[in-house]
Parts: structure tokens; sequence; C-alpha cells
């Protein structure tokens, strides 16, 4: 809802008793952040169990309705005025949910306390829970019984879960037999876990002194003694892939030469936990050495980010659609690397995931992207995809480009491990509070595509880029601010009048046929016109041109045998 207004409120404010979703705080000088957290998973829990997009928490607002006017009066709230104190709050309550809800600023209205006096009032709008995972505070699940807080009932856990439960190809129990299990899949996944919780030694303590049984119970992926599909493809033997009932989860990779035909490949089945990390070790990784501006010495960087290779795989394995029967696939080329899986990208566009406030928190396979979280394998979606994003903007690397396809449904991302274009790097160097918008829009402009007009402007206007599409260029502000200037200027090309002027001074020496006056421009375009069958198209109409302007005249024969013979100097013209 964005229409937050007084007349909202007041219908808040009119409710004759608070509802589950609902929850008026008088909150006058200050509230307690933990308290505010079990509000927030409460709310979010009976939202979504009320079939609501959001839950209220106000603020400023006294919980007792006044006989007088019907309404709950407004007393004024002093939280959250700074917005250092804003960013606390809304650091600590992402902190202490899980998954972890981000709120947004909360809306600020002003009202009339009964004296007549002005009150500020608050009101945080708390997303819903989404279909199939509840939201905790530190571990427990929070509810509403009427207008207290409590425990979430068990009925209402269950009630939730059961949304997931009904459409989670990984959630369904398969088998009763833990002998499918790999035991050194088992102990690396308390490896990871244990990473995890590092900084928290009581959790990691806890886990060592449990079971296989009793550690899989914790991560749901075992319930009541029986195992998950989701523990069969992270855990489970080669064997147990007969009791997915389906066909086999399965990453393949594959190796490209430079001519795009395959080298070599490689298939890795189950347990996919082990297999992640036995394919991560296939890609070649070597050292690319860029140079920063206005200096001598390089910066050696590799080609692939391992936290980015292991995100992108990660999503794959959590996201594929097990249903279709196609394989995850990823492709290495000479100097790239192809992450490829069937199945939808929920959020619907590569946009909305770059742009949201909020973490993505659907997943096809929940149970075992679940599962993957607390295993320290990825983050929630829209964080994993912007921390890859983030990270290659902090290498000064090519961003990913991300290919959504919606018949048959499938994402593929693309990573790149080399240096597109210098100027790219430099502009990030230079500028180390570009924000990931525009970093995102120089990306596209090095890889030739144009950015939306409205953007484009906002980058003229910052002095990042200049230039008519399709040759937009590092702008010659920025260029000298990297030490550019030679490459800005080669970048930028000769002007029509410089090219007109070099063909004059030639010509005065002497007649020259097309082939001279090719050898004289061709290596001054050669930066600004790639091709050279469009820079010999350039030099043909530069001559027509001066041949029409009475400049220059052909003594030769047409076409292929002109000789080309200066009439009238430039500047003598008329």
């Amino acid at each position: 809802m964005n229409d937050v207004t007084g007349e909202f409120l007041d219908e808040l404010r009119r409710m004759s008793t608070e509802t589950e979703w609902l929850e008026f705080k008088r909150a006058g000088q200050t509230f307690n952040f933990d308290q505010m957290a079990q509000y927030v998973s409460a709310l979010a829990n009976e939202a979504n169990l009320h079939r609501r997009e959001e839950g209220w928490l106000v603020m400023g607002i006294d919980d007792r309705l006044d006989p007088a006017t019907g309404m709950r009066p407004a007393i004024g709230t002093e939280f959250a005025r700074s917005l250092p104190e804003l960013n606390r709050i809304r650091e600590s309550v992402a902190a202490q949910t899980a998954p972890p809800v981000v709120l947004n600023p909360p809306h600020e209205l002003e009202m009339a306390r009964p004296d007549g006096a002005p009150a500020r009032v608050l009101l945080w709008r708390i997303p819903a829970a989404p279909r199939g995972v509840p939201v905790s505070c530190k571990g427990h699940y929070w509810g509403r019984n009427g207008e207290k807080l409590c425990g979430l009932p068990l009925h209402k856990l269950d009630t939730l879960r059961a949304q997931s439960a009904l459409h989670d190809w990984s959630a369904a129990v398969v088998t009763q037999d833990w002998a499918l299990l790999s035991a050194p899949a088992i102990a690396r996944a308390r490896e990871l876990y244990a990473r995890r919780y590092a900084s928290k030694p009581d959790i990691v303590q806890e886990m060592r002194g449990q079971t296989d049984a009793q550690f899989l119970h914790s991560l749901r992926l075992a319930v009541h003694g029986g195992l998950t599909r989701a523990a069969l493809v992270l855990l489970g033997l080669p064997t147990a892939a007969s009791q997915l009932g389906g066909p086999t989860p399965r990453i393949s990779w594959q190796l490209l030469d430079h001519r795009n035909e395959p080298v070599t490949h490689q298939h890795f089945g189950l347990p996919l936990l082990s297999s992640i990390d036995a394919l991560i070790a296939r890609i070649r990784i070597i050292e690319i050495n860029i140079l920063p501006p206005r200096e001598v010495a390089p910066l050696n960087l590799p080609n692939y980010d391992d936290w980015v290779l292991r995100e992108a795989l990660h999503n794959c394995v959590a996201h594929q659609d097990y249903t279709q029967g196609g394989r995850i696939l990823v492709t290495e080329g000479p100097d790239t690397l192809r992450f490829f899986n069937y199945g939808e990208f929920l959020p619907g566009s590569l946009d909305k995931v770059l742009h949201a406030q909020q973490p993505e928190q659907r997943y096809r396979n929940a149970c075992l992207a679940d599962a993957m979280v607390e295993l320290d394998l990825m983050e929630t979606l829209n964080r994993g995809v912007k921390g890859m994003f983030r990270k290659q903007k902090e290498r000064f690397f090519p961003l990913p480009d991300f290919d959504i396809e919606v018949q048959p449904a499938s994402v593929s991302v693309l990573l790149y491990g080399r240096v597109l274009d210098k100027g790219y790097v430099d502009a990030l160097m230079t500028n180390s509070d570009l924000t990931l918008e525009d970093a995102v829009l120089l990306d596209q402009i090095q890889k030739g595509r144009k950015p939306p007009a409205g953007e484009l402007r906002r980058l003229r206007a910052k002095g990042l880029v200049e230039g008519r599409s399709p040759r937009l260029r590092i702008s010659a502000q920025l260029a000298v601010a990297m030490g550019q200037e030679v490459a800005y200027l080669n970048q930028k090309g000769p002007s029509v009048e410089d090219c007109k002027k070099a063909v004059c001074d030639l010509l005065a020496l002497a007649p020259q046929p097309r082939v001279e006056i090719n050898a004289l421009l061709m290596d001054k375009l050669m930066l600004w016109i790639p091709g050279a069958s469009e820079r010999k198209k350039y030099i043909k109409e530069l001559l027509a041109d001066m041949a029409r302007q009475g400049t220059i005249r052909n003594i030769g024969k047409p076409t292929r045998g002109a000789v080309w013979a200066l009439v009238a100097p430039m500047n003598a013209r008329v």
C-alpha cells in the first residue's frame, strides 16, 4: 500500500478492537528493539494467515478507544527521529528475524492530539510472511491471540508450513532408509553449519552433540523419521536417485574452446552437496592484470571470484525445476562461465531484484532452499543476486548477464572472466561512491547496449558519458580525472573537418589515387570506426562530400580509377 494518509490511519483508529494483524503502541520516547522484532514476526505471520499483504505496527497512538470520538487518540512518539536510529532499528529487525524482514522506513503522519497539539505518528508496514515460510524472531515463531503477543500456536505454524508443502517438490518425504545418505556429505554439511554459526558457539556446540538424525531434523530435511527429497538431493548416495520418483538430479560441466567447440565434459550426480565442490574445482582460475589509472603496478585479481561462482551454482541447485527432467548446465568458455537451470525466475525480472528493498522470500524448492541457507550455501534470492553484482563491481569486472526465458521456463547467468572495456574499469576505480544502479548502466554501455533514455540523460548530467548512441564513450571530464586524455581523444575520433583538412594537405602535394587517401585515413579512424569496410565507406562519402563542395575533383577514371586533385584549399572556399 502506497496511499497511507490520515484517512487510512483514521480507519485503523476506528476499529473496535486490535486485530491480529494490527498493533497500536504509545512508544512515547523509545521502544525496545527486541520487542519490535517479536511484533514484526507476529504481525507478518498473522497477516499471511489472514490472507493480507501486510500487517501494521502503529506508534504514537493510544490503544484504548476514546468513547467521545470512537477513535484511539493520537499522543505522538519521538521514536526513530534520526536517520542513524532508523537504520539501527531496521538492521536489528533484519538480524533477529528469519527469513530476514527488511522494513521500509515508516510512514510519518502528523495528527491532532485531543488538546489540538500536533502529534507525530509512525506506521510501520510489516510484509506478510511468504507462503509456507513462517517468520521467526531469534529462533522462535511469534503470533497473536487477539490483542496479545504470544508464541505462534502449533496449528497456525502447521497451516503456514502446509502452504509450501502442498506445492514443494523438495519437501515430500520419500523414504525411511537412512542408509541412502552419504556420510562424507553429512560431515560436510556439519562443517558448513558450524561456519554459518561460528559467532554463536552455543549453537555449534549443540549441533556437535546431535546425532545425524537429530541434525537433519533440525534442518527440516527429515520429518518424523522420514527423509525428504531435499535430503536426498543434497546428501543422498547415487543409489538414492531411484527414491526421487523422477529424473536424477545432475549437474553437467563442459569446457569449450575459442571456436565454441567442446573440449571435455563431466557429469556430477548425487550428493549434490559434494558435487558442487567437485565442479568448482574444475573451473580454471587464472590471474587477470588490471592497471589502475595513473599507476605503474597492476592489480592482480582472479578471473572468477569463488563466492560469486558458488552463489550462481547454489542458486541453480535451489531453483532448478527438477520435475522437468533437465540438467543444471555449467558451460566454461575461454573467458566466460554460463550457469543454466530450468524453472521460472520467481521475482519476474532482474530489475525488480536489483531495486527491491525486501528480499525475495519465495522459493520453488522451499525445503531445499531453507536447508541451503542454514548451511551457508546461499543468501535469500534478492541478496544473493545483488551480492553477485556488488562483488563484480568491487572487483572492477563486467556485471553478470541474466537471460530469463519463458518457454521453456529457464534462467541463464553469464559471468565474465576478463575486462571488456578499460574505460569501465577506470570509471569504477576513480568513482568509489558510484552506485550499483549507475554501474549497471555503465556495464550496459560497455557491452554495446543502450540504456533507457532517462537513465542516459542522468549519466550525462553526472559527466560519466558523452557521445551519441551507439558510440557512447567516457566523458572528457572523467577521462582527464583518470589521466586518460590521450585514450579519450583516440576514442572520440577525429572530426569530419579534421579528416577533410588531412585530405587537402595530402592533395596539396600532388593528386592522389584512392588507395593513398585510404592509407592516410584508415589508421586514424580505426578506434572510432572498428570495421575496415565501414571505414572505407566513410572515406568514400567524405570524398563525395568534398567534391560536392568544390574542394576536390576527380581527374582520373570513374570509381576504382579515380585520381583526386585539389581544386581550392578549404579556407579559400567561398
